[in-house]
């Protein structure tokens, strides 16, 4: 699959590239396997449900959608989550303010935060970042 020029924030690309650079540029954490699904709401289309699958500390799926069997339920705008993504709203921050509104095992928190602050994550996403549109 040739890379694209630009993305689409949230589009199955956008997921699929998300997917496709994790494996690659994380480290495992052993401990760290969560099942998140997110509510964005306010974006172009309306509403986007997306979930990621997270194995030892990897997101290995990445993907439209429900699924069932999630530990967490992550309710956001797409602004807040954009923010997010840029680097501009802190994970802690989004989660302590209730900007991301979260449902399910908050164990499960603390791991998805330890992911989604490590300096890995922010280098792929960066990449990834500087090819999206909205």
């Amino acid at each position: 699959m040739s890379t694209p020029t630009s993305i689409r924030f949230l589009s199955e690309d956008y997921l699929a590239e998300m997917e496709s650079l994790s494996a690659a540029n994380q480290p495992p954490i052993p401990h760290v396997n969560v099942r998140v699904q997110f509510h964005v709401t306010g974006t172009p289309e309306d509403v986007v449900d997306y979930h990621l699958l997270i194995e030892k500390g990897v997101i290995v799926k990445a993907g439209r959608g429900r699924i069932d069997d999630s530990d967490l339920a992550i309710t956001t705008t797409y602004r807040d989550l954009a923010d997010f993504q840029a680097g501009d709203l802190h994970a802690a921050t989004a989660f302590v303010s209730g900007q991301f509104a979260v449902t399910g095992d908050k164990a499960k928190l603390l791991d998805l935060m330890i992911v989604f602050q490590s300096g890995h994550y922010h280098q792929f996403v960066a990449a990834l970042w500087s090819r999206t549109t909205w």
